[in-house]
């Protein structure tokens, strides 16, 4: 499809690309980058996309895949593309790094991140990841929070057998049984493998257990949101927009989605995926979709400084920002 953009094509599409307009009425070029392959919890963008709220907003706006958290983070940072659409905690982490990047809109309080286990693998709580083993990968949401989640719950990191590998081959590897434990995100991962496997598995969900952290997100250059704040405001009215369809009609939302896969999804799984995520949206009463506060900052920061992920902590102020919401 024209608005997908499979590769990471670092340095393809600057900012100034992203910028431009033309006093001649041509629409604003912009990209928004995911934090990886495209998956069900991306349906409200292509929703927006597809209804043409981006259009409306006189954006030409190509909705593109990447290839982790940390690689386009480093992207964005460098002034090469304006947008990153992922895990809220990977910006922290980034601040943290001194690259100028900020959250301008959370639609997820708390990332919807689970850990499973086949039904006979006994996981109840995180103490039972003792003796186990897991599949972990550099970039992966829970694989860089798995040190801070067993430490606020008592669980001896050096008792799980954590198992390095790359993220596109965990879930083969927890399916073969090479491993006993996976992390997944309960609005992609969980639906798509129960459907494969035909079973149930076991989950535990890590913000039952302590590691409530913000989830989905997007993220922008500083620099370019300061010099572009009208841009900024546009792209996430019209965000708000495909988000709000999808809350009130996630059947359709998954069908508008299922159009712009090339390797199309189980209708079933693919429903479930955006029902989890329209069910975990950060829509807080009378504030725009997508608004943040300080108090689910300030739980948040006080988390990943406590167990160690954040070595500096900043003013909540240097993480996000609702000056683009409306």
């Amino acid at each position: 499809m024209a608005a997908l953009s499979a590769t990471l094509l670092a340095g393809s599409f600057g900012v100034a690309a992203a910028q431009s307009a033309g006093g001649d009425g041509s629409p604003d070029k912009v990209v928004i980058r995911f934090t990886w392959k495209l998956k069900g919890e991306y349906a409200p963008l292509f929703v927006a996309l597809d209804k043409g709220y981006y259009k409306a907003e006189g954006l030409d706006v190509t909705l593109a895949e990447g290839s982790g958290a940390q690689t386009v983070l480093k992207v964005v940072a460098s002034g090469q593309e304006p947008f990153a659409y992922g895990p809220a905690v990977n910006a922290v982490q980034a601040v943290g790094q001194e690259l100028p990047v900020k959250l301008v809109a959370l639609y997820q309080a708390s990332t919807p991140m689970g850990v499973i286990s086949f039904p006979d693998m006994p996981l109840k709580t995180p103490k039972d990841m003792e003796g186990k083993s897991i599949a972990i990968s550099s970039g992966e949401t829970f694989s860089d929070m798995i040190r801070p989640f067993l430490k606020v719950n008592g669980v001896d990191i050096e008792k799980v057998n954590r198992v390095q590998m790359d993220n596109s081959a965990r879930a083969s590897q927890f399916m073969a049984r090479r491993v006993d434990l996976m992390s997944v995100f309960l609005t992609n991962d969980l639906p798509k493998m129960e459907h494969v496997a035909k079973a149930k598995f076991n989950v535990i969900k890590v913000a039952d257990f302590g590691l409530s952290v913000p989830g989905a997100a997007l993220i922008v250059n500083t620099a370019w949101a300061e010099k572009n704040p009208v841009l900024v405001k546009k792209v996430l009215r019209a965000t708000a927009k495909g988000y709000a369809d999808a809350m009130a009609d996630p059947v359709a939302a998954a069908q508008i989605f299922q159009k712009y896969l090339t390797i199309k999804e189980d209708p079933g799984v693919l429903e479930r995926q955006v029902r989890a995520t329209v069910e975990s949206t950060n829509a807080p009463a009378g504030k725009p979709i997508g608004w943040q506060d300080d108090t689910t900052w300030t739980r948040c920061l006080d988390l990943l400084t406590e167990t160690g992920t954040v070595k500096v902590r900043k003013d909540p102020g240097a993480y996000y920002t609702n000056a683009y919401l409306e």
